[in-house]
């Protein structure tokens, strides 16, 4: 056992600086070539994710500068003390809205402890963690719901509900992750009726049509097109056996809101972001934003708006971290990001026209590193949609960096959910809708030596369908990464230009060509 831990250890740290000959050595792989890999080899990298995971979780504290303006936050505290030592801290977050902090300054949240409802953000404030013991934890989720008495029984037989408010919530989480609950999401038919689109059952008589283990629906709102029978009660409709509040020993709903705002000079740091049904760190056009040595799970699942395009069903949503706009300066590093709805980290801007005097969208300075990430639908997904003659409209990505990530399992968990689960990936850009372009002008795209491990769609999609000014395409520079997909499955695709989808099979490396020649594509099985 000393042996072996001494040799992860080892691997561990040569992981660090990745590179995919680290990968080669371990598995007997080649770079520009299609080869198996071995079962020890892959337990390895399952390990080396693990260790990972760990070191994430055991980010020591920032060291706080002499002389800073800090504010303490404890659930031993008081709001009407001043917040400034440990022994006079705030008892909730909630404070934090009736002052206006200095940038520069310090949110401390004690270790240990879970604060409920979110954080507010300030312009150039940093929220990190003080104390000893686990990060701090950040819940979007209320209350928890694992209290027999708070859950009452309907009429209709092992449906029970809950009332939790006119907040739309995505899902539940059970016992800590152990399970989660099914969204009931009606689509509308054409001949006036309504279908779940998870399982494809009638809905047509509101929670009267739960009828599978922990799937529910939430009457948050009468005012709704595609909600059949709804009223606005606030209560959450969950079907189960038995009474969920003996069943679990914790139930937390992912309400609809972000936990922390991005902003402008803004660094969140060492806290655990969670039960979040929209964003868990969201905003517009930032400059300078940091994420850093947090753990962001159970992300997403809330209704977006009730048509998105035309679609004849409500659109869901949620981000681990999304920067929706431009930004100057973006930083996630050394976090773990797991069991998200849509993307786990994500910059973002959908253009659907633009004309001279237009906003110019840039999205500079964007770094993507150390981090691990499993169970999103997309571990990464990029895109700048800009439909223009890219001389007319500079909007542009420039100095991109995906570096040392660590990716597996895409696709999988609560985003199964999806009505399009064919879309999933470890890298995702976006298509224009309605066509096959993926404009995403870009310069200084570097993706390396990251890890992307198994998928239940593909396992990237990374295209630009415009050309840069000086005559270059905007495709990133791609070495040292090594893919792990199942023989036969698809891969996706890399290129300029229409997007043209490969399959993960021995003619793959080929159709890269020498261009993306250095990197390892390791196969684990055979598609379904």
């Amino acid at each position: 056992m000393k042996k072996e831990l001494t040799v992860l250890f080892a691997f561990g740290l040569a992981a660090c600086a990745f590179g995919a000959q680290t990968f080669i050595g371990l598995s007997g792989c080649k770079t520009g070539r299609l080869e198996p890999i071995s079962d020890a080899a892959y337990a390895q990298i399952g390990r080396l994710f693990d260790w990972r995971i760990a070191k994430i979780r055991a980010t020591p504290n920032m060291e706080i500068p002499a002389g800073a303006n800090c504010r303490y936050i404890s659930p031993k505290g008081d709001d009407a003390a001043d917040g400034r030592t440990p022994e006079t801290a705030w008892r909730t977050p909630a404070r934090l809205k009736d002052e206006n902090l200095e940038p520069g300054s310090f949110v401390l949240l004690e270790r240990g402890a879970i604060f409920r409802g979110g954080v507010k953000t300030s312009v150039g404030v940093t929220y990190t963690a003080y104390g000893e013991g686990p990060k701090p934890r950040v819940y979007s989720s209320p209350e928890d719901g694992a209290d027999p008495a708070k859950w009452e029984k309907t009429e209709v037989e092992n449906v029970w509900r809950y009332k939790i408010g006119d907040k739309d919530v995505g899902t539940l989480v059970f016992d800590g992750g152990k399970q989660h609950a099914i969204k009931i999401i009606p689509i509308y038919n054409d001949d006036g009726t309504f279908t779940q689109q998870y399982g494809k059952r009638p809905f047509n008589n509101g929670y009267a049509d739960l009828a599978e283990d922990l799937h529910f629906w939430h009457d948050y709102s009468a005012k709704t097109r595609f909600q059949p029978h709804a009223k606005g009660t606030g209560y959450l409709y969950l079907y189960s056996k038995e009474n969920p509040g003996s069943r679990f020993k914790s139930i937390e709903f992912n309400v609809k809101k972000n936990a922390f705002g991005a902003r402008d000079g803004v660094t969140v740091d060492n806290i655990c972001v969670m039960y979040v049904g929209a964003h868990g760190i969201g905003g517009g056009t930032v400059k300078n934003f940091k994420v850093t040595n947090c753990e962001i799970g159970w992300i997403g699942g809330s209704i977006q708006c009730e048509s998105f395009y035309g679609a004849k069903r409500p659109t869901r949503y949620g981000n681990g971290v999304e920067i929706y706009g431009g930004c100057d300066g973006y930083t996630i590093d050394n976090c773990y990001v797991h069991d998200v709805y849509d993307a786990g980290i994500t910059h973002q801007f959908d253009m659907r026209s633009w004309k001279v005097g237009d906003p110019i969208i840039l999205m500079k300075d964007v770094k993507y590193t150390r981090n691990v990430i499993e169970r999103c639908n997309y571990s990464i997904e990029y895109f700048l949609h800009c439909i223009a003659d890219p001389v007319k409209n500079p909007s542009r990505m420039e100095n991109i960096l995906f570096e040392k990530n660590l990716m597996r399992d895409s696709a999988k968990g609560l985003c199964e959910q999806r009505p399009d689960k064919t879309q999933g990936a470890h890298i995702k850009c976006w298509r224009y809708w309605g066509g096959n372009s993926h404009n995403n002008q870009a310069t200084g795209f570097v993706v390396k030596d990251n890890i992307m491990s198994v998928g239940d769609n593909m396992l990237v999609e990374i295209s630009a369908s415009l050309m840069n000014p000086d005559g270059s395409d905007s495709m990133p520079a791609m070495s040292g990464n090594v893919f792990i997909g199942a023989q036969g499955q698809r891969f996706g695709g890399i290129n300029q230009g229409k997007f043209v989808e490969l399959k993960y099979d021995e003619s793959l490396p080929g159709k890269l060509g020498a261009r993306y020649a250095n990197n390892v594509f390791a196969t684990r099985g055979a598609a379904k």
